[in-house]
């Protein structure tokens, strides 16, 4: 308990700022909730050499699952009430997503800390570019099978794997196929819900009985900070979308996109340091 306690400030804050960052700009706080979560489980563990924190990504990637579940729930409901969600897009994504989020921590428990922290550090790099650059038409409609359930699938496989709620792939791609901006939010809202209960289910299991957790941990996702994260985020998100409505969000995005740069950067270069992609070679 004294570990968790020392920690909860900064899960405090951590919670404030990615609640209010998903509300202002729409981004999953997963962009914000892995990285610095990962970062805080290792300063516990150079904090304290006696508690070993051998899963410190493994960690952040499901506990961020575990807070997009009750934030999901909420943002679908208010968009099913707001008829943003494109009900027929929803079913035909929904099985291969489902497949593919199951399976994210099943792939994940085979790499180690180095290769989740240049996965996720690409993802965010590539994600920044969308920040800055506009969403194309490429075609009206989802594509047909079977190239519409490798779309579904790989959005659940990556979501899972890096601990994001897919709406940062999937918006891209519902724009893509020509959906109107608010349908496509609403939309992954649902999808998001799809993607983070059956990831986090597997992230418990495949964590389950290891050594090397915090106090606190159900497989891979660490209650204590999932709970204090999701209350905090959920407070402050309505408050973050308020104010994206008074400012430019745009110039915002960018900044962010700066920013995902950096962290995205860094987390390679730890990843590199630490000995990269060893374990699948």
């Amino acid at each position: 308990m004294e570990e968790i306690w020392s920690l909860y400030f900064p899960l405090l804050a951590t919670g404030l700022v990615s609640g209010f960052m998903a509300g202002l700009l729409g981004v999953g706080g997963g962009l914000v909730i892995v990285p610095v979560l990962a970062t805080l489980l290792e300063l516990q563990q150079t904090a304290d050499m006696q508690k070993a924190i051998i899963y410190p990504m493994h960690m952040a990637i499901g506990t961020s699952l575990a807070i997009i579940v009750p934030t999901s729930i909420l943002s679908a409901r208010t968009h099913f009430k707001l008829g943003n969600v494109d009900k027929i897009a929803a079913s035909q994504l929904a099985l291969p997503i489902f497949i593919g989020a199951f399976g994210g921590a099943v792939l994940v428990k085979m790499m180690d800390n180095a290769t989740l922290k240049i996965l996720f550090g690409s993802l965010a790099i590539f994600l920044s570019i969308s920040f800055w650059t506009k969403v194309m038409i490429w075609r009206h409609g989802l594509p047909a099978q079977p190239a519409r359930s490798g779309i579904g699938g790989l959005i659940g496989l990556i979501s899972a794997v890096v601990g994001i709620g897919g709406g940062s792939l999937t918006v891209p791609t519902l724009s893509a196929c020509g959906w109107a901006i608010h349908r496509a939010v609403g939309t992954s809202a649902l999808l998001g819900l799809v993607i983070s209960v059956p990831a986090m289910l597997s992230y418990i299991f495949v964590g389950w009985g290891l050594d090397g957790r915090p106090d606190g941990a159900l497989g891979f996702v660490w209650l204590p900070a999932a709970l204090t994260i999701s209350l905090t985020a959920l407070m402050t998100a309505p408050i973050g979308a308020k104010t994206g409505a008074k400012i430019d969000k745009e110039k915002l995005r960018k900044i962010f996109g700066i920013f995902m740069v950096l962290v995205g950067g860094r987390l390679i270069y730890d990843g590199v340091r630490m000995g990269g992609f060893a374990v699948l070679s």
